[in-house]
């Protein structure tokens, strides 16, 4: 079974850093250790991140039993094990970090909900999809206990979703969806970068169940939020624009994902220049579908100045 949320949960490594700085009562060498990892985790690399989280971790086990540190470097070691594709050995960390949690913060805060639901991860990853079920229902509850935590709710609607629907269970997981939707633009309004991420979790959803018009609908939707909120040229915009061209490119669509492959590439252009690393993602994108529309020589092309681009030296500051 699929991992429940390590690809969605894209504010792990920032929460994780304001627990740290929340944490800074003593223990340099921790502190040290524990933002290198935290910030190689966040950027991908493992093999860094990993001897930085150990450390961290076997410096926390010398302060008392229930020290937030403590928890804070089981969560972000298991997070490592997780992107590693050791979800047992998550587990086992995630539960310390729980029961330290629930000590320290009480069962019903915003910190040991974040820690059941990490748990939950965790189980459904190892097919325990019974207790990741019970997990995601009472970290649910909990953020249900108090209205201000609408982001956490929204959270762990999602997830639930997605357990849902890795269990074949469409109906449920659609429901979640819409829910958590509706929770985020109650509370934050349409226009919020929250609230794009809830419709672009619909618009995955009823791409891969095959119901293209409400998945075009969501998209266009979560593209529209992005490019009010944030502006043409900005990361998220433009993922938002290749989500819908891949959309369309899946489709047949070949033209439409044409125009919007060009749209993204001007915007960034306009943005950040021509010889900006970011053009790289979107120019491979373009590149792959001129291969598909027998044009291999511009494929080439863009895919030379894409490559051209990722080595590129960056300026110095």
């Amino acid at each position: 079974m699929k991992t429940l949320s390590w690809g969605m949960r894209r504010a792990i490594a920032t929460g994780l850093s304001l627990f740290l700085c929340a944490c800074a009562g003593g223990g340099v060498e921790w502190r040290r250790d524990a933002d290198l990892g935290t910030r190689a985790l966040s950027h991908g690399r493992l093999s860094e991140a990993e001897p930085a989280l150990e450390s961290a971790l076997a410096r926390a086990e010398a302060f008392r039993p229930g020290d937030a540190r403590l928890a804070s470097s089981l969560n972000a070691l298991g997070d490592l094990r997780m992107a590693q594709g050791s979800p047992a050995k998550a587990e086992l960390l995630y539960r310390r970090a729980l029961a330290i949690m629930e000590k320290e913060s009480g069962p019903d805060s915003p910190e040991t909900a974040a820690a059941v639901a990490y748990l939950a991860e965790a189980c459904a990853a190892s097919g325990k999809d019974v207790e990741a079920g019970r997990l995601l229902r009472r970290a649910l509850t909990s953020a249900q206990t108090d209205p201000k935590r609408h982001a956490e709710i929204a959270a762990r609607l999602s997830e639930f979703a997605g357990l849902q629907r890795s269990l074949g269970r469409d109906d449920e997981a659609a429901a979640a969806y819409r829910r958590a939707l509706a929770v985020t633009e109650k509370a934050l309004g349409p226009d919020n970068r929250f609230t794009a991420d809830r419709l672009t979790d619909l618009a995955l959803f009823h791409h891969a169940r095959g119901d293209f018009a409400e998945a075009d609908a969501y998209y266009l939707r979560a593209l529209a939020v992005k490019e009010k909120i944030l502006g043409p040229g900005h990361p998220e915009t433009e993922a938002a624009l290749n989500d819908l061209a891949l959309f369309y490119e899946a489709q047949e669509k070949l033209d439409d994902a044409e125009a919007l492959y060009k749209r993204a590439l001007a915007e960034l252009e306009r943005a950040h220049g021509k010889s900006s690393p970011r053009l790289a993602a979107t120019l491979g994108h373009y590149a792959h579908l001129q291969r598909r529309r027998g044009r291999p020589v511009q494929a080439a092309a863009l895919e030379a100045r894409a490559n051209a681009l990722i080595r590129r030296p960056k300026p110095r500051p």
